[in-house]
Parts: C-alpha cells; sequence; structure tokens
C-alpha cells in the first residue's frame, strides 16, 4: 500500500491503511489465509505522485525488460496529457514483488502507480479513488484484468448529488458550481458533474469556455493559500446571479480535499453573512464534497471554525454542507459491514478512530479477504482474477448490486448522502444507487 501518512493530506492515508490493518488484523486472528500470515507492507508517499510511483516499483520489485515492447498502453501513453510515460520498455514483476497493491490513495498518485501495476500483472484493488480515467474505462486494454475497483466512482457520486440538488431546488446549470482540484482528481470530479447533469437535465447551456460548460473555481493541490482567490471569483460569480433581487439556490460539487474544503466554505460562508449582503437572505447554498474529501476531518475543522454571525443569530459553519459517502453511515447503519468494523475496533489496541475512510479501507481489504479465502491452488495475481470475479454474495448490507464479474470489476455502485451537524456527527439524508432513483431518507 501507497498512501500518505505525512503532509496536508495525511489524514486520508493513516485513515485508509487503520482500516485495512484492522481487517488484516481480525482474519490474522482468526487463523490467517490457510494459515498464512497477511502482512501489509505500507510507503508513505505523502500524496506526492513521483513519490508513489517510486514506491510502487519497489514493492512491486519492478524489473525493466529493456529493448522489449510494453504489454499494456497506459505504459508508454501517459494518461496525463505532458507527463512523462511510465516506461517504454516492458516492465516485470521481481522475485520480492506484492501480490497487490491495496487501497492506494488519491488519483493523481494513481495515474502514476496504476500503469506499474498492470504492466507488471500485479492486481491493483480497492484504490481510495472514484477516478474513471483507466480504473473504470478501457484504456488500460486487456491489462484492465488486473484493476478491481470496490468503492461507487465519483461520476456515480455526482450523478447522486446532483439529483439531490434538482430535488433542493436548484434550476439549471447556472446554478450548479464546481469547486476542484487543479488535477486529475479535480478533473474525475467534474467531468462527472457534467455528465450527471447532462444526463438528467440535457446538456448545459453555453459558457465562455466550452470546456468547462459548467463554472468551475480550482485550488492548487496541497495548497491552501491558493483557495481565498477562488473564494473571491466564486462570490462575484454568486452575486451576478442575485443581481436580479430574487432568491436562488445554488448547488457547489466540491471535489477536494478536507483542508481546501473547509477553506472554501468558511470562505464564501463570511462573504454571504456580512452586513447589508442581499445574499444573507437571498442565496441558499448546498455545498456538497465527495467522499475523498476526508468526511471526519473536513466535520472535525468546520466544528472547530465554529459559527459565523448573521442578522438571524449564529450559524455553525457545518449548516448546509454535505458528504456523498461510498459506504454506509457508521454512526447510524445497523448492517453487518458497521456492525463487524466496530467489532474490529473494539478488539484493536492501536487506538484508531472510526472514520468513513477507515471503513472503506476495511471495506476494501474485506473484500480482497475473501477472494483469498476463497481461492484455491497459488496465489498469485493471474490465478486470483478468475476468483475474485467469481465471488458469492457476501452479504455485507451495502446494497444488493455488491458483487465482481468477469464483465464488472466494480464491486459496489451506492452512494449515501450525508449532512455534516453542527456538533460534528452525520445525519442521513439520501441514498441512490446505481440503476434506482434517488431516496430521500425520512
Amino acid at each position: 500500500m501507497s498512501a500518505p501518512i505525512s503532509g496536508t493530506s495525511q489524514n486520508l492515508g493513516i485513515a485508509m491503511r487503520a482500516g485495512v490493518t484492522l481487517a488484516f488484523a481480525e482474519q490474522n486472528a482468526a487463523g490467517g489465509i490457510r494459515g498464512r500470515t497477511l502482512a501489509l507492507d505500507f510507503r508513505d508517499d505523502g500524496y506526492d505522485p513521483t513519490n508513489a510511483e517510486a514506491a510502487a516499483r519497489d514493492l512491486i520489485d519492478v524489473q525493466i525488460e529493456k529493448g522489449s515492447t510494453p504489454r499494456c498502453p497506459t505504459t508508454a501513453t501517459p494518461l496525463v496529457a505532458g507527463q512523462t510515460p511510465v516506461s517504454t520498455s516492458a516492465l516485470a514483476r521481481g522475485p520480492n514483488a506484492v501480490l497487490a497493491l491495496l487501497g492506494n490513495v488519491g488519483t493523481p498518485t494513481m495515474v502514476r502507480t496504476a500503469p506499474i501495476a498492470v504492466e507488471t500483472g500485479t492486481l491493483f484493488f480497492g484504490a481510495f479513488t472514484g477516478a474513471t480515467l483507466m480504473l473504470r474505462d478501457q484504456s488500460a486494454g486487456p491489462c484492465a484484468k488486473y484493476i478491481f475497483n470496490v468503492r461507487a466512482s465519483y461520476a456515480e457520486e455526482a450523478r447522486a448529488t446532483t439529483e439531490f440538488f434538482l430535488k433542493q431546488g436548484v434550476v439549471d446549470d447556472k446554478h450548479l458550481i464546481s469547486f476542484d482540484q487543479d488535477d486529475s482528481f479535480g478533473q474525475a470530479g467534474y467531468d462527472g458533474l457534467v455528465a450527471a447533469y447532462t444526463a438528467l437535465q440535457g446538456p448545459p447551456s453555453a459558457t465562455a469556455d466550452p470546456d468547462n460548460p459548467i463554472t468551475r473555481f480550482r485550488y492548487v493541490r496541497d495548497d491552501e493559500t491558493s483557495v481565498p482567490s477562488q473564494v473571491d471569483l466564486a462570490t462575484t460569480y454568486l452575486a451576478g446571479l442575485l443581481a436580479d433581487g430574487q432568491p436562488h439556490t445554488v448547488g457547489v460539487f466540491m471535489t477536494d480535499t478536507y483542508g481546501p474544503a473547509s477553506a472554501f466554505i468558511t470562505g464564501l460562508r463570511n462573504w454571504q453573512y456580512k452586513a447589508g449582503n442581499p445574499a444573507a437572505t437571498d442565496l441558499t447554498l448546498i455545498l456538497s464534497n465527495v467522499s475523498f474529501v476526508g468526511p471526519d476531518s473536513l466535520s472535525q475543522r468546520l466544528k472547530a471554525a465554529g459559527t459565523v454571525s448573521t442578522a438571524s443569530g449564529d450559524k455553525p459553519y457545518t449548516d448546509g454542507v454535505f458528504v456523498s459517502q461510498v459506504v454506509p453511515n457508521y454512526q447510524t447503519n445497523p448492517g453487518d459491514l458497521v456492525h463487524d468494523y466496530q467489532k474490529a475496533l473494539a478488539s484493536d489496541d492501536t487506538g484508531a478512530a472510526q472514520s468513513f475512510t477507515s471503513l472503506e479501507g476495511y471495506l476494501a481489504a474485506r473484500v480482497f479477504i475473501a477472494g483469498l479465502l476463497q481461492h484455491t491452488g497459488r496465489f498469485t495475481p493471474d490465478a486470483l482474477i478468475p476468483t475474485f470475479e467469481q465471488l458469492p454474495d457476501l452479504a455485507l448490507g451495502i446494497g444488493a448490486s455488491a458483487t465482481f464479474s468477469r464483465a464488472n470489476h466494480q464491486y459496489s455502485k451506492s452512494v449515501w448522502g450525508t449532512s455534516i451537524e453542527s456538533d460534528g456527527t452525520f445525519t442521513d439524508r439520501y441514498f441512490w444507487t446505481d440503476g434506482t432513483p434517488l431516496q430521500l431518507a425520512e
């Protein structure tokens, strides 16, 4: 596993690793895999793509087959324009290679690590990213067989969120804006938003930038100092909507991490409730973050920020803030996944805290372990592929469609919408799963 446990996004990696470790410890206590102990070989990449690539090469013990043609199209052709190829020669697993990269964190890191995994015939399993690029499209060609996603995609989170926005009174694309990270992660969320709106309402109306049909504001990865300028641009846009003197409801789709997210939210609210601003009474803001934000870290930051003063009294910065989750709410859900997770936590002596991100890590590892337990014969990436594709129903309570098959390497297609309360807890607001309309919570 390669993930950040240092740097400004460290909470994401710390929690994801905690969840995976929890599941491994649980299985090892039950006898491991046919008597063999599960071990997690971990690297801290600091959410830096260069570090993540180096970690992947090290974990897979990559061997360069000089003079040979790469097996996978994503090896010599960069996933992101302007980046260097992963390799112009074929790559192979070395004698000390891990069985899989499990639970790796991030999209900008994934675009440098997943190509190495599939080129070497190593499983890339349960990554903490909902990106479509390579993981859920055909860009890896036949090498895509080594990729197994557990969580719902950002496109599915965007679809659920857009349906929620429309039910809350967002009337058109002019009343949608995107706040996103200026890289492949932010682009994945933004593309999902445009696709969701187009599917539900038709193509967005023309803008000055045809490449960005829905208004967007972008910050620099791991740089909170880049957020205030985007707050200024966003508030200028919102002020323009309000110039007609009418009430407006605006949905803000946020593809971000907890630091920039909290800075953007507090910045918008401070502007909205400034004395004399018509936005205080005429503007309803619905701010929804994708799951990668680090929901619990965002909640803690907004709770710590306190309240903003308004003409009608103080309002918490958590007001109107939502997160689209890809695992059930561990604070309210009675299902088997949450039950098992909390039972494992109760037996844990590392002091790991409950969180949505650690629950996602636990889920990814549980599905991975289920495949190992089901498998017969040697444990190799190629041998495990058909075993995962034929996994029986694990009865985890995360939606009837939760399964793998030869044609489907994404386990879950469900999204749970939550709101953040003033005390930092999460309230269930909706449930969405692929192929069914959004269901609002009663």
